[in-house]
């Protein structure tokens, strides 16, 4: 069994004033055999130092990532440090961190590095947290898709880094007590630990009800839908993407296997009209096209909160819902963390951050999980 433990503090510029507050709220001589840490803060905290020695100082492995902004059952802040520890005298922790990606090497550094820390447990890990860094040639769905095949089906569960805005500049991964640009950190669990993964993202009331099946892909890459250029598909449902506004036209994507769709954002439009999505458009798929307003937002916030505590799980939730759904809240942008905040209250720790681009697995009708990638949602872990 893991238990939870979590602190923040808003000190960006003093370590110690920093380290003070962290152990006000937990009592690091108190912690279980094996521990871990889980550490996401503002991009400030980075260029200060002190996210990095708040790792330095903790006396077990931590990962981590920058992000917009962040809650715990303490308080919230787009300006804060937010540390989770995981604890368990049963639960085997091994943390590893990759040498920097590229679209040429991503494969061979995940796999060196996923092999070095299974090569210290047991056996193989149960389940994965892993954080991966934002890059401008390598797509989330692709790393998170050799990960998949890396671990052989493992659950993953994580995020892409977010940084202080949009233009994703400052967003950084933690791992093996320094920082670092353009590497994937990872925490593989092997124990007693089952969680639930929870994931919402359009209400169906926001989904049009047309459908249409993809019939021209490749990987992430979109040009035709029913037979026709997807441009033209969408134009004849009077929709034109265009490359300004595309990140906020959400598309649910069902891969046919009867796991829930996935929402996917429009990341770009490339020279020949084909859109490049968040995830991957498999031929032969269904998509449909959903629309993101304030009300959806906080209606599919709501309804995680419902499902987590219906669960049943006591020990901990942590949370990753997509950026875009704070920066579209605007200027009520922490009304998400407010209602998050007054659902679960103070009985369970719980931790929210916000994600550049969320994965998480999801189940088919037999109930196995498959890795996805999405945008949109409000990603959980439920233990």
């Amino acid at each position: 069994m893991i238990k939870m433990l979590t602190a923040w503090t808003g000190e960006i510029d003093d370590i110690d004033d920093a380290w003070k507050d962290i152990c006000q709220y937990i009592d690091l001589d108190g912690l279980k055999k094996n521990s871990a840490g889980l550490l996401f803060c503002h991009s400030d905290f980075v260029e200060s130092g002190v996210a990095v020695e708040i790792c330095r100082r903790l006396p077990f492995d931590v990962i981590g990532m920058t992000t917009m902004a962040g809650a715990n059952l303490y308080g919230s802040s787009p300006y804060g440090l937010f540390l989770t520890i995981l604890t368990s005298d049963d639960v085997d922790f091994e943390t590893a961190c990759t040498a920097p990606l590229d679209s040429k090497n991503y494969r061979e550094k995940m796999t060196e590095a996923y092999g070095a820390a299974r090569g210290k447990l047991s056996g193989d890990p149960v389940f994965i947290i892993s954080f991966l860094p934002y890059l401008q040639d390598l797509s989330g769905a692709e790393i998170v898709k050799s990960f998949d095949s890396i671990c052989g089906g493992i659950p993953i569960w994580g995020s892409i880094a977010s940084g202080s805005d949009m233009s994703y500049e400052g967003c950084r991964i933690f791992g093996k007590k320094t920082v670092h640009e353009a590497a994937l950190a990872m925490l593989l669990l092997r124990g007693e630990v089952t969680p639930e993964f929870i994931n919402t993202s359009i209400p169906e009331r926001n989904i049009r009800e047309n459908r249409g099946e993809i019939t021209d892909s490749e990987g992430c890459i979109l040009r035709a839908v029913n037979g026709k250029a997807v441009q033209s598909y969408f134009e004849e449902m009077g929709l034109v993407i265009r490359g300004e506004d595309s990140t906020t036209t959400p598309m649910l994507v069902d891969y046919g296997d009867q796991s829930a769709p996935v929402a996917l954002a429009i990341y770009h439009i490339d020279q020949e009209g084909g859109l490049l999505c968040g995830g991957e458009v498999p031929k032969g798929a269904m998509i449909a096209v959903g629309e993101i307003d304030d009300e959806g937002i906080l209606e599919t916030a709501g309804e995680s909160i419902a499902k987590i505590l219906a669960s049943g799980r006591k020990e901990g939730i942590l949370m990753l819902p997509c950026v875009t759904r704070y920066i579209m809240l605007a200027p009520s942008q922490g009304d998400e963390m407010k209602l998050v905040m007054e659902g679960l209250g103070k009985e369970i720790p719980w931790f929210l951050g916000y994600s550049g681009g969320e994965v998480c697995p999801v189940r088919d009708s037999g109930g196995n999980l498959h890795n996805r990638f999405h945008n949109f949602t409000f990603s959980a872990c439920v233990f």
